[in-house]
């Protein structure tokens, strides 16, 4: 058994031990939570955010050119929502298995159309508006094009695909939806 530490009594040592013994206790649990909180994030987030965010875009500079030219194209008649998810227009009918309803609603969620017309009083979805830029001509575009046309179509609901460009005309734009079957 230890009796002394450097020649002196250990009873020397006994009042500075009893005094901050407690203090040593605190201070290691608060050095373990503090790596703890470092190593996983919480210092920073403080408990709710894995990382700090900032503001993103939300419509590129063509669509928003695209988004003037077709609200003047509209006159007023219906309502423009942009960057929907398609799990905002279809659903997955009743009557399927819960094991292929959720690969259904796998497949669509993660993706959005540009923008949605609306019915001005009902907001019912009316047509689907794609505008294809040079994305749209890569291979994992053209299988997601495929994709979102078949289950609208499946939902009737109409898609007009428009060319990217580098401006818009409202009376070309009041052609193509005249011709997708809307009055324009």
């Amino acid at each position: 058994m230890i009796t002394s530490i450097g020649g002196l009594p250990l009873s020397i040592y006994m009042p500075f031990v009893m005094t901050f013994a407690p203090f040593v206790g605190y201070a290691a649990i608060f050095l373990v939570l503090g790596f703890i909180m470092v190593r996983f994030g919480w210092a920073r987030s403080r408990g709710v955010l894995p990382a700090s965010y900032c503001r993103g875009r939300f419509l590129t500079e063509n669509e928003k050119s695209f988004l003037q030219a077709l609200e003047l194209a509209l006159g007023g008649h219906y309502r423009v929502f942009a960057q929907v998810r398609l799990a905002e227009l279809v659903d997955v009918e009743a009557g399927v298995d819960a094991a292929r309803r959720q690969i259904a609603l796998n497949k669509i969620f993660g993706k959005s159309v540009d923008f949605v017309l609306c019915n001005r009083q009902t907001f019912d979805p009316i047509a689907v508006i794609e505008v294809d830029d040079r994305t749209h001509l890569l291979t994992h575009r053209k299988e997601r094009d495929v994709f979102v046309n078949a289950v609208f179509a499946q939902a009737g609901l109409p898609v007009v695909r428009v060319p990217a460009s580098r401006a818009y005309s409202a009376l070309r734009i009041r052609e193509m939806l005249v011709c997708a079957g809307l009055d324009g």
